[in-house]
């Protein structure tokens, strides 16, 4: 069920062969590209029957439900395509979107729970995503995230039908993107590699594709804060952020994501930045691990060349302007949410919790 992919400059002619004879709904950022955007209206021409404008920020559940329920009302889903255009937020807004159903409780109903077999009374739309940052890898991944603000809670909406059916990965989605969502975007997917490192579940493939991740995020992000018209690094980043959602998507992230979810859903800062601020901390926690030796030395191929402690890691991230926990100093805080995050479904996942690992 994982997408077809195409990527590289130029890759959105990908589009004029996929779904010849179906209608597009588009959903995309209002800050996308014009003339981009003109190149796609070009591909698809009159196929396109409708438009939408993304302005939720990250996606809330009582919104989504609202806006999937008016969606499936109004929109003709057995005759048509949606294309989703944006960063993390908006795609994992049109992986719910996609689903057509009038039970106004759908959402909540398929929500933490795997979607492996879509129900008779709802029509799973073709969807096809474009990333307008490089970063969440969300165009590749069967998993959405869905935060309830009013709540304080976050939730997960994934399985096998979650997935899109093609993801087309052109760096020109990116040119023009501002200093801080360059950033908090890269950082994401430095996350999300990272994370498949010190992850129980890694495995030779995912570990390969992290650490080639690492190294195009870590050697270019820095470029781009001098160079915003940096068009090479722009490419660099777009593949280190597919390879590691192509990683993440198979082993999950770990502790760092578990930690990062209270700053998001209290202060709302940035998932890619809330996830960074704690990277130097749980590095420092898997070289505290006993029998660790073989993940540390996964960890310092994969950035090695660019931090060779979490400290270096803490001072790289403050020179990008990420204030991250100080490695250095596991106060009381730190120590208790870190305790608290052990028995997550992340937490879980994370190898500085077990005490043996020579056999990864």
């Amino acid at each position: 069920m994982k997408p077809s992919i195409s990527l590289g400059v130029n890759s959105i002619a990908e589009l004029s062969n996929l779904y010849p004879h179906k209608k597009f709904c588009i959903w995309h950022i209002p800050e996308i590209d014009k003339e981009v955007f003109l190149k796609i209206k070009g591909q698809l021409g009159r196929r396109i029957v409708s438009q939408h404008i993304y302005e939720m920020g990250m996606p809330d559940f009582d919104a989504v439900s609202a806006a999937h329920y008016e969606f499936s009302r109004d929109n003709q889903a057995d005759d048509s395509v949606i294309l989703g255009i944006g960063g993390g937020s908006l795609m994992d807004f049109v992986k719910v979107l996609r689903f057509s159903s009038l039970n106004p409780n759908w959402l909540k109903e398929h929500l933490n729970t795997p979607l492996e077999k879509v129900s008779k009374d709802c029509i799973r739309q073709p969807l096809i995503l474009m990333p307008t940052t490089a970063g969440t890898g969300s165009e590749i991944t069967g998993t959405a995230t869905i935060w309830d603000f009013k709540r304080k809670t976050k939730h997960s909406f994934f399985g096998n039908q979650v997935y899109a059916d093609f993801a087309i990965v052109d760096p020109q989605f990116c040119y023009g993107a501002p200093w801080i969502l360059t950033r908090d975007s890269a950082l994401d997917a430095l996350s999300h590699a990272l994370e498949s490192i010190w992850n129980i579940h890694a495995n030779e493939e995912t570990r390969r594709l992290a650490t080639s991740a690492c190294q195009k995020i870590c050697s270019q992000l820095p470029l781009m804060k001098k160079n915003l018209n940096n068009q090479a690094a722009r490419l660099a980043l777009s593949e280190g952020a597919l390879l590691a959602g192509m990683a993440m998507s198979q082993t999950q992230t770990a502790l760092a994501h578990s930690l990062s979810y209270e700053d998001t859903l209290s202060n709302q800062v940035s998932h890619g930045y809330a996830c960074a601020s704690w990277l130097p901390v749980v590095w420092q926690l898997v070289l505290e691990t006993p029998n660790n030796h073989k993940v540390c030395d996964f960890i310092r191929q994969a950035i090695g060349d660019f931090f060779q402690s979490p400290i270096d890691m803490a001072r790289w991230l403050d020179n990008l302007g990420i204030e991250s926990y100080d490695p250095s100093n596991m106060t009381p805080e730190i120590k208790q949410r870190i305790s608290m995050a052990k028995s997550s479904p992340r937490g879980k996942n994370f190898v500085g919790f077990m005490q043996a690992h020579e056999n990864i």
